[in-house]
């Protein structure tokens, strides 16, 4: 073991997960498998499970040297857990707060991928059933279409619209769970996300769910979703998405890790949007990428500790 790496075993490191968002379980399924990595790896860690009340009182409370962030949707993904500790001074794993703020709203990424020429699905954000309605009939947009909460993850509260009957339910789900929805243009096509992490771009993933919809059933329960990795692209293709990629994660200003999730269809590919703190469960995708190259979960979890600790100068 080297003096960093030893001095990297000996901080208070924190994964920090749990939160009061729709996202929880995952994190705290993410959470568990970063902290027994990490422990296994004799990592000086704690799981440092953030509750659903008062999430910003635990975090000021908290105590550590490093945080480990696997805080997956509101309060953690929006930027307010980053605001926190960056008020404070701990170091941590994962992009500054604003920026998180920034790449949690669907809408707001979207117009920046159209103004960067960065291809994406047309969509409109609506703040209720009846506004999405009307905007919906003034874009003459018709089926399919994709409903999704504009600041979720994991596919909570995604639907696929084959019929028009069926908007108004799908748009009161997803406003059940958000402030705003975004309605989108179907691609009809090959499903497939790429890892980000320290600077480079993993090899692409891509997904064949067992229901045609890679959604929360199948990105964290079933057994059935199959994945290819490295996916197989033509050598133009693979360029063109990492020239994607690239572009992708210098308008959203990513810090050590990221993931873009892109559907290939007749047109070329199409990002969907940036996940900047993607799962790391048994099922998630960029440990599974990470895999691929040679790093093991305990490689990759004590690259995000020697990220944010060579950040904060404790390295």
């Amino acid at each position: 073991m080297t003096g960093e790496e030893t001095k990297l075993h000996g901080l208070k490191t924190a994964v920090v997960c749990g939160g009061p968002g729709a996202e929880r379980e995952v994190s705290l399924a993410s959470g568990e498998c970063v902290y027994a990595a990490l422990s296994g790896a004799g990592f000086r860690v704690e799981k440092a499970v953030v509750p659903p009340e008062a999430p910003d009182r635990y975090l000021r409370d908290l105590e550590c040297d490093i945080a480990v962030m696997m805080l997956h949707g509101e309060f953690g993904e929006d930027g307010q857990a980053q605001r926190i500790l960056e008020e404070r001074g701990v170091s941590f794993s994962g992009s500054a707060s604003g920026v998180c703020s920034l790449a949690m709203d669907k809408n707001a990424c979207k117009i920046l991928f159209a103004a960067s020429g960065i291809p994406t699905a047309g969509w409109l954000r609506a703040d209720s059933v009846d506004g999405a309605l009307k905007a919906i009939a003034d874009a003459e947009l018709t089926p399919p279409l994709v409903v999704k909460p504009n600041s979720l993850g994991s596919s909570v509260g995604v639907t696929i619209i084959r019929e028009g009957n069926q908007l108004s339910d799908a748009l009161a789900l997803a406003l059940s769970m958000d402030k705003s929805v975004i309605v989108e243009e179907f691609v009809d096509g090959r499903e497939l996300t790429a890892g980000w992490l320290d600077g480079g771009i993993l090899p692409v993933v891509e997904l064949i769910p067992d229901g045609g919809f890679y959604d929360y059933q199948a990105k964290y329960v079933s057994d059935k979703t199959r994945y290819l990795c490295p996916a197989e692209l033509t050598g133009d293709m693979e360029e063109e998405i990492s020239r994607i990629i690239r572009k992708t994660v210098e308008i959203i200003p990513v810090r050590d890790l990221a993931r873009v999730d892109i559907l290939l269809g007749e047109d070329g590919p199409k990002v969907l949007e940036i996940n900047l703190l993607p799962g790391f469960t048994s099922h998630s995708l960029l440990p599974m990428a990470a895999r691929a190259i040679g790093m093991d979960m305990p490689d990759l979890c004590a690259r995000l500790a020697q990220m944010a600790a060579r950040r904060g100068g404790l390295l």
